[in-house]
């Protein structure tokens, strides 16, 4: 075991974000690739989902591309970069109060500029305030670029032409614009940055040419080094650590992989992780870990069996009863007897204020992860969407019942959403029967979209539907000079001063004299469904007589029932145009000078 000298912090973990096909696993292959070939036997440590770099490795790789970058101190003991297969797996790295990963590296192909993926790196990256440097990658691709294999990034730049330069400086200037329209303040190519602190920084690259890749690990180490070395304190105590995946392996059954973050992790321990019930105790029957790159094709032997881990590692391990370990669970050694039921408390803490379980109205939420669970809260919660039960697994039938309760309360959130989860057949089937929909996606901000494009067509559609079903107001003028009959049934032209005038409705005049009830709508001899304001129409009204019942220049309001007046003022004030408003305040005030004072109060 190392030294306590040696110990006194920790290799930083970096992740690798970004779009499908931007580049990140051809950069961390790069990586991975170029500085194994310089490494002796016992250099580079490849683990689960991350590779550890020693600092002497790093170096001898910085010295191909500068010698200045080799002769810098670094005190880092390495740097341990994760693999994140798409952002759904960063969500895994979490931990109370964060994210595992000390810094990101968030990559862009620079010829294709931001993509909807990008955006959704970046809302976690900001959820989880983990600092990230972007790698815009692909500068080979540039037209009329001229590549120098290894390069520091600004060596190989003042060496292109002045226009291959202006369009890489272009293409950079536009990802700046879209950080900035993002509400990001400061962002900027990494060399023209004075405060790493204020500022996001942008270091072109090339997974192709390893160009500006020793500029992104210089770039990488220094703002750890120079900033966030608080973070780093390590400790020889219990290990404690996130589970990235429980997946079966060949030959090992039920494994966990799993990154430790801090401490100690022996074989034999006892540990504490969560589960899809309650936490589970258990113990390391075996730590696994792949062999170095340059051999993990070896059909032999997969894995070499250690002893110990400390922190930072990525780490496979064997041990019982851990099938219902779920992935983005925290997980504790447990380093004396007495500690045991303290660190089960804090795991079930942990695991249960992510799980939501409320007697409120809300949307049903399933994921596959704690870490996918805790994004989808976080984001639903931000778009106002309420949450009911929040939890991990597939989609089963006891979710879509509890969707169905929720259909009293607010028939727009009885839904079932899962995000990067299957569903069961019997869920499906009871879906089917209580007519509950389920939406799924392993994209949290379609899923998202998917949901709030959902519920608001369906409140639109009842709008509409309970609209329809109540008198609407309207305000008519008659003209003197069209009364086509005047009575059996009195026939006569109208202006619609404002509002929407609809056969059947009962019409009284400004006095609050009740007339009676509008038979037909007629505009050049077509019978009408409506009329909205400004129209000029041919009503016809029975049980009238014009000069005798009313005069032949009247104002005539149409006569909402009370309730009505109610429930628009209540519900659909909102939903009426402007010269509906006018009108139906009109009215309001009519028939309370008219008939009662608290009319339609």
């Amino acid at each position: 075991m190392a030294s306590s000298d040696e110990k006194i912090i920790r290799a930083p973990i970096a992740c690798i974000l970004g779009h499908i096909d931007h580049g990140k696993t051809s950069l961390l292959d790069y990586i991975r690739g170029t500085v194994v070939q310089q490494r002796e036997a016992a250099g580079i440590t490849q683990h689960i989902g991350a590779s550890y770099f020693p600092t002497e490795d790093i170096k001898e790789f910085l010295r191909k591309s500068k010698q200045e970058f080799a002769d810098k101190e670094i005190k880092l003991p390495g740097i341990l970069i994760v693999d994140t297969p798409g952002h759904a797996a960063f969500m895994n790295l979490r931990r109370r109060g964060g994210a595992v990963a000390d810094i990101a590296i968030l990559v862009i192909d620079v010829t294709a500029g931001t993509m909807p993926i990008t955006w959704e790196s970046v809302r976690i990256l900001r959820e989880k305030r983990t600092p990230f440097v972007i790698a815009a990658n692909k500068i080979d691709r540039i037209s009329g670029w001229k590549p120098t294999k290894d390069a520091d990034f600004l060596d190989s730049y003042n060496k292109q032409k002045p226009h291959v330069k202006d369009f890489l400086d272009e293409k950079l200037l536009q990802i700046v614009g879209n950080f900035l329209e993002e509400g990001f303040k400061g962002i900027d190519r990494y060399d023209k940055i004075k405060d790493f602190t204020k500022k996001i920084a942008i270091v072109p690259t090339s997974a192709k040419t390893g160009e500006g890749i020793s500029t992104l690990f210089m770039v990488l180490m220094g703002l750890t080094q120079q900033y966030l070395t608080e973070n780093l304190k390590f400790s020889e105590g219990p290990a404690k650590g996130v589970v990235l995946e429980v997946k079966k392996e060949k030959g090992y059954g039920k494994t966990m992989d799993v990154l430790i973050y801090d401490g100690v992790l022996k074989k034999g321990d006892e540990f504490i992780v969560g589960g899809l019930e309650k936490p589970i105790k258990s113990k390391v029957r075996a730590l696994l870990s792949p062999k170095p790159l340059d051999e993990i094709r070896d059909p032999r032997q997969k894995f070499d069996s250690k002893d110990f881990v400390s922190a930072a590692a990525g780490i496979k391990i064997l041990a019982p009863n851990i099938e219902d370990v779920v992935a983005g669970s925290p997980i504790k050694g447990i380093g004396a007897p007495s500690e045991e039921e303290s660190v089960y408390e804090e795991i079930l803490s942990e695991v249960e204020s992510i799980r939501i379980k409320t007697d409120k109205a809300g949307v049903v939420l399933k994921a596959d992860a704690l870490g996918s669970l805790e994004a989808l809260e976080n984001h639903f919660s931000q778009s106002g969407v309420k949450i009911s039960i929040a939890d991990v697994g597939p989609i089963k039938k006891e979710d879509v019942l509890n969707a169905y309760i929720v259909r009293d309360f607010d028939p727009y959130s009885a839904v079932v959403l899962g995000f990067n989860v299957p569903i069961l057949p019997e869920a499906e089937e009871q879906a089917y029967n209580d007519n509950i929909r389920i939406f799924t996606n392993n994209v949290i901000y379609r899923l998202l979209e998917d949901y709030i494009e959902y519920s608001e067509t369906r409140r639109s559609e009842d709008t509409a539907k309970e609209l329809g079903e109540l008198t609407l107001p309207a305000k008519l003028k008659m003209f003197p000079e069209y009364i086509f009959r005047n009575s059996n049934p009195a026939v006569f032209g109208v202006s619609v001063e404002g509002g929407t005038l609809k056969p059947k409705v009962s019409v009284i005049t400004d006095k609050g004299k009740r007339v009676g009830r509008v038979h037909q709508l007629q505009d050049k001899g077509q019978s009408l469904e409506k009329a909205e304001k400004d129209s000029e129409v041919a009503i016809s009204i029975r049980g009238i007589e014009i000069g005798r019942d009313i005069g032949k220049d009247e104002i005539l309001y149409v006569n909402v029932p009370e309730s009505h007046v109610r429930q628009l003022m209540a519900k659909f004030l909102n939903e009426l145009t402007s010269d509906q408003k006018d009108v139906l305040r009109e009215f309001i005030k009519l028939m309370r000078a008219t008939q009662h004072p608290w009319w339609g109060m």
